[in-house]
């Protein structure tokens, strides 16, 4: 006789589980809205304008390039192209996402796309891998996202209000590497894996000088098809 399946979280616990798994991390966004929320303070670009980017866009590095384009007077078809370039790496998490995303309803899809960052990508997906329930799925996204954006948001705001009193010694910037290290080290389980980071990082390197940085993308997609050639 098989052994009974064991039933699946709650919408509360998968949620609570959700917010506890991206803590560790929700802690370390917070100094890079803080980096992003003082240079918002420092330049020309209002100061809610700056902070409603971090509740409608939720992309530090593509946040920071916008502002800082904005700033100097970039052509707008310029600002937007390099957010927008920066950010594409958001099609390959859309693809790891959608066999999950696929069982939930419209309004749901469309609801947690726009929740989807570097951070809640790959803990979602390795808490995919243990639970199949759509509905816990989504209440784990929730509760990891509603988190990890409410840190980043309150830092943001805390960068702008604070200003330019953040002591210049203080240094903030350890904070934007912090956060994808710590996604990055636990994940590279297979020779695939460790084959498309080493690849990418080295394509991003060498294509640093291109413009808008492109170098990310190219990275991306370079490393990508070098794990997929790599045998598990």
């Amino acid at each position: 006789m098989p052994a009974p399946e064991s039933a699946a979280p709650t919408a509360k616990a998968a949620a609570l589980t959700g917010a506890r798994t991206i803590a560790p991390l929700a802690i370390a966004v917070f100094p890079f809205g803080l980096v992003y929320g003082v240079l918002v303070a420092q330049t020309d670009v209002p100061n809610w304008v700056g902070g409603l980017a971090s509740i409608f866009i939720i992309a530090g590095a593509a946040q920071i390039a916008l502002v800082d384009l904005i700033d100097r007077d970039a052509p707008f078809a310029i600002a937007i192209g390099t957010a927008l370039i920066i950010n594409l790496r958001m099609v390959l998490y859309s693809a790891a996402l959608a066999p999950a995303y696929g069982a939930f309803s419209r309004a749901w899809r469309f609801g947690l796309a726009h929740l989807i960052t570097d951070q809640t990508t790959v803990t979602s997906l390795a808490y995919f891998e243990a639970v199949d329930d759509p509905r816990a799925r989504r209440w784990w996204v929730v509760g990891a996202s509603s988190l990890f954006i409410g840190s980043w948001v309150l830092g943001t705001w805390v960068g702008i209000i604070s200003g330019a009193g953040i002591p210049d010694g203080l240094e903030l910037g350890f904070a934007i590497p912090l956060t994808f290290l710590a996604l990055l080290i636990p994940s590279l389980k297979s020779r695939p894996d460790l084959t498309a980071a080493m690849i990418a990082a080295l394509v991003v390197v060498v294509a640093a000088p291109l413009p808008f940085s492109l170098g990310l993308p190219i990275g991306a997609i370079v490393g990508v098809a070098a794990g997929m050639a790599v045998p598990r």
